[in-house]
């Protein structure tokens, strides 16, 4: 496989993900939205030498893979299908790659549509935060064909620490949904402790001391609770797009008749959390939606 890449959303994963690709001397080129947030990525992508094109269709003509960075499913299916997309200026032999985390039944679809044309999909979600993103330090789970994901690990391990080829089409975005989900039960569990462990006295370092150390320990909380006990609000990944991926984990156990009550109460969580206004705040500000709810911390203990 050749190994010009063409590039779809540089935002705060995928300007990272460039920056990798380019430092291991892979050819890139990219399209940018024309707003403030954008010119700079891309003066930034340009000078680790990646190339600005100025359309779709140029950026069609210059790649041999396309990868997607993209924040839900209905942006990947646009940008694909619809006639202003680039999936028309797409031909046989060349390659799909959506990082994004995307709707296991679209990618399916997808993958099936561009198939009758000589166009293999892969699709390659991302564990890890902007940090990993920079630090090239990713992990990618993939479906697809193993034999278009062998030809094109080598562009995967340029930004990841793992790299796994997982089933066929859709399994990476599954089994990213489920992931997302278990993170997401993880982190509301641990924002409705904290308010009741503040209000029966229990200090949060000591908290953290033992369940470091314990059966409740795991990556979410030794991520997040450092984050928490600082008050660190600051946006590495916003809580509507965590509402979206556990609304897609919901929709698809509907799909597979799978009961998932612990996954509905997530969405309803999240669901109250964005019509309360934390849309567009990092996925850490659910603590203060729970401490909304507890109440005054100074309220006499028990």
């Amino acid at each position: 496989m050749n190994q010009r890449i063409g590039f779809i959303g540089i935002g705060n994963m995928g300007a990272g993900i460039v920056k990798n690709l380019r430092k291991n001397e892979i050819e890139v080129s990219f399209t940018a939205r024309q707003n403030q947030r954008a010119l700079a990525a891309t003066e930034r992508l340009t000078g680790f030498g990646a190339r600005q094109a100025a359309s779709y269709e140029e950026l069609a003509q210059v790649s041999d893979v396309v990868m997607l960075c993209l924040p839900d499913t209905p942006t990947v299916e646009h940008l694909l299908l619809s006639e202003e997309g680039i999936g028309p200026c797409l031909g046989e032999g060349q390659v799909i790659v959506d990082l994004s985390t995307s709707y296991p039944p679209s990618t399916r679809r997808l993958c099936e549509n561009f198939k009758d044309r000589g166009i293999d999909l892969l699709d390659a979600p991302l564990t890890g935060s902007k940090v990993q993103a920079e630090e090239g330090t990713l992990n990618v789970m993939c479906g697809g064909s193993k034999e278009t994901f062998d030809q094109a690990q080598s562009l995967f391990e340029a930004f990841s620490k793992n790299v796994f080829h997982v089933g066929e089409s859709g399994s990476g975005h599954a089994i990213k949904l489920i992931n997302n989900y278990f993170g997401q039960a993880s982190l509301l569990t641990l924002c409705e402790i904290l308010p009741f462990a503040q209000k029966f006295g229990v200090s949060q370092q000591a908290l953290y001391d033992v369940i470091s150390v314990s059966g409740g320990n795991n990556a979410t909380f030794q991520g997040m609770m450092p984050r928490l006990m600082k008050r660190d609000f600051s946006v590495n990944f916003q809580q509507k797009l965590a509402r979206k991926d556990v609304h897609y984990m919901n929709n698809l156990a509907r799909e597979t008749g799978t009961p998932t009550p612990m996954a509905a109460a997530v969405l309803s969580l999240h669901d109250l959390a964005t019509a309360r206004g934390y849309g567009d705040e990092d996925i850490s500000a659910m603590l203060k939606f729970f401490e909304e709810f507890a109440g005054d911390p100074t309220d006499e203990k028990v």
